[in-house]
C-alpha cells in the first residue's frame, strides 16, 4: 500500500503494464493522472483516473498543462514499453522537473543501468510485477504449467536442465543471457514421516537469492516475454 505521504501519482504509458498499475493504485486513497499518446488506451482506464490525458509526455509543455510538477506530484511511474529511448527521455525529464519519486519500467538490464545512472529512484521489471501477481498461486499445492500475465508476458514452469545442476543462479546469468528471470524454484526434498517411512515434500523457494544452488530435479518458475521464454525453453530442452 502506498505510504501516506504519497497521495498523487502520474502514470505515463497506459498499455497492459501501465493499465495494471493504474487499476491497482485505484484501490487506495490516492489521485491518479494517466497519460498516453493512444486515446484508446486512455479510454480503457479513464474510470480509474482523476485526470486522463491523451498527450505526448516527451513534451514538457504538455506535462505542465497536465499538472505534472514537483509541487503536485508525489510519484511518477514511467510504464512506457514500446521505446527505450522514449522511456529514458521521459524519466530524465521527470527527474529534471524535481518529481519526488520516479519509478520506471526497464526492458532489460542495460536499460535498467541507464535508468539508474540518470537517477531514477526505482527500476521496475515487468516480470517482478508478474511475480507479485502469482505469489498466491506459487504457494498453493497446485502445479502451475503456465500463467499468462498479458499477451506479451507469462510465467511458466520448466524442468531444470542437467547443465544447471550444482550451479548458483549468479553463475548461470539467466537474465543477462536469455532475458528471462527465475522467480521461483520448486524442489522435492526427502523427509521421514512419523512411521519412519521416507517420503518427499515439495517446497517453493520464492524469489531465490543469487547464491541459491540449482539441484538436480528442480523445477524452475520462469517469468518473461513469451518470445524469450520460448527461446529459453528450446535452449534448455
Amino acid at each position: 500500500m502506498p505510504e501516506e505521504k504519497y497521495k498523487t501519482f502520474v502514470v505515463i504509458g497506459l498499455g497492459v503494464f501501465g493499465g495494471q498499475i493504474v487499476k491497482f493504485l485505484s484501490e487506495y486513497d490516492v489521485d491518479i493522472i494517466g497519460i498516453d499518446r493512444d486515446e484508446k488506451k486512455v479510454e480503457e482506464v479513464r474510470n480509474f483516473l482523476k485526470i486522463a490525458i491523451v498527450g505526448d509526455a516527451t513534451d514538457p509543455s504538455q506535462l505542465e498543462q497536465a499538472g505534472v510538477n514537483a509541487q503536485d506530484i508525489d510519484v511518477a511511474i514511467v510504464a512506457i514499453g514500446e521505446s527505450v529511448e522514449t522511456n529514458v527521455y521521459v524519466s530524465l525529464l521527470l527527474k529534471e522537473l524535481g518529481i519526488k519519486q520516479v519509478f520506471a519500467r526497464a526492458l532489460n538490464d542495460q536499460h535498467a543501468n541507464i535508468l539508474a545512472k540518470i537517477g531514477v529512484d526505482k527500476v521496475i521489471f515487468p516480470e517482478e510485477s508478474a511475480a507479485k501477481q502469482v505469489v498466491r498461486s506459487l504457494l498453493s499445492p497446485q502445479i502451475i504449467d503456465m500463467f499468462t500475465i498479458s499477451d506479451e508476458y507469462s510465467v511458466v514452469e520448466i524442468s531444470s536442465p542437467k547443465m544447471f545442476a550444482n550451479k548458483m543462479l549468479q553463475e548461470l546469468g539467466v537474465r543477462t543471457k536469455y532475458n528471462v528471470t527465475i522467480i521461483g524454484i520448486k524442489r522435492k526434498t526427502p523427509i521421514i514421516d512419523d512411521s519412519g517411512e521416507t517420503d518427499t515434500k515439495e517446497e517453493i523457494i520464492f524469489l531465490p537469492s543469487p547464491d541459491e544452488e540449482i539441484l538436480e530435479g528442480d523445477v524452475l518458475i520462469v517469468a518473461g516475454k513469451n518470445q524469450d521464454i520460448e527461446k529459453f525453453k528450446k535452449i534448455v530442452e
